[in-house]
């Protein structure tokens, strides 16, 4: 495997046999590269380090190979990381705990990281966060990278956060019309949400204000996906006791919701995440929930990200919990799998089929209900 550069062989090593079984590996030759010593032919398995600002014939270049490209500047006791991949741009910054750049536990960990699978942002946080002599999976936030792009908030001025929901959120069907969430709220599912995909702006409102009707004055918390907008004016037409509780967000919802009204409305805000640097993201804004996944693999929606299985999904709840205690465990989740989910320490999971597939949903929903009071 060949490498230029600083480079720390045996802890990269140690790291793949310590949490290869963990997270799964690959044997796919990772490199890594500084500027000046990258060859003119990359490939998608190699990262190029700068240590400076980059030219756009750079840029173009590691772009075209699929490579990776990782840009670092000092901005006084700060690295500051504009992380180039396939799956985007990300701008991280982050304590510098030394005066390189790119030191040689940097690089081991960041390649180790890439090889267990992890995206190339989520490997540089990774990175970032490794403590010096240290062998075990980072779970101290405080020395996570913070996310300067696409950041939902400045991290010198920090909103409030939004209202609060329990962390024991339980059992949280998410089912596609407001019929489904008139037969769940009378058989007592704690949460519910109603994801209801319609272009057409009067059936959406119709939806919304059915479902809020059928979950008021019950003790079904309704969060209703994407349509921020219809959920906060009925919320406000229907009164304090409205029936919704609150609004679920993707990562994609976030750039072009108003955030601000949402918190204003009293709603609480839950909000999907498939990594690092998207927990990272979300956390600065103080969310209501997260939810963490896709866990399993899933045919309810197109993913972001292959599934994450559960040695990522117990890395993130350890790294997230004591920060965001209400914790949703998301994708392909089911009754065969619930208790391993609940295992690691979550205190809700969001299902879809395991109750819209259901032969029979009264003794789905009360299977299921059983597994959260264990």
């Amino acid at each position: 495997m060949t490498r230029q550069g600083p480079f720390d062989a045996a802890l990269y090593q140690s790291l793949l046999a310590r949490f290869g079984a963990t997270f799964g590996r690959d044997e796919t030759p990772w490199r890594a590269w500084p500027l000046a010593d990258a060859p003119a032919a990359l490939a998608p398995q190699d990262v190029v380090l700068a240590d400076d600002e980059v030219t756009e014939d750079v840029i173009t270049r590691v772009a075209t190979a699929g490579a990776t490209l990782i840009a670092t500047e000092r901005e006084g006791g700060r690295w500051v990381d504009t992380v180039r991949s396939p799956m985007g741009v990300w701008v991280l910054e982050s304590h510098a705990d030394s005066d390189a750049a790119h030191p040689p536990a940097f690089v081991s960990v960041l390649l180790a990281a890439r090889a267990l699978h992890f995206p190339a942002h989520d490997a540089l946080c990774l990175a970032r966060a490794w403590q010096t002599g240290e062998q075990d999976w980072p779970t101290d936030f405080a020395r996570f990278p913070r996310v300067r792009h696409a950041a939902l908030a400045a991290p010198e001025q920090l909103p409030p956060p939004f209202a609060p929901c329990p962390a024991d959120l339980g059992l949280y069907a998410v089912v596609p019309t407001a019929e489904w969430i008139e037969r769940l709220v009378p058989l007592g599912v704690p949460t519910v949400q109603l994801r209801f995909k319609s272009p057409e702006g009067e059936a959406v409102r119709v939806e919304i204000e059915r479902a809020a009707r059928a979950a008021k004055g019950s003790a079904s918390r309704l969060f209703i996906n994407d349509h921020w907008r219809v959920a906060i004016e009925l919320h406000q037409q229907l009164g304090t006791d409205s029936g919704i509780y609150g609004i679920h967000l993707g990562q994609e919802d976030l750039d072009v919701a108003d955030l601000d009204a949402i918190r204003a409305s009293g709603l609480r805000l839950g909000v999907s995440t498939h990594g690092y640097a998207e927990m990272l993201r979300v956390a600065a804004i103080s969310p209501s929930y997260l939810a963490l996944g896709a866990i399993f693999p899933t045919t309810t929606k197109v993913m972001p990200t292959a599934p994450q299985g559960m040695g990522r999904f117990q890395a993130y709840v350890k790294l997230m919990q004591p920060v965001i205690p209400a914790l949703v465990g998301i994708g392909g989740v089911n009754a065969a799998n619930l208790p391993e989910v609940l295992a690691v320490g979550v205190r809700s999971a969001a299902v879809v089929r395991a109750i819209t597939e259901a032969s029979d949903v009264p003794a789905a929903v009360t299977r299921l209900k059983a597994m959260f009071e264990r």
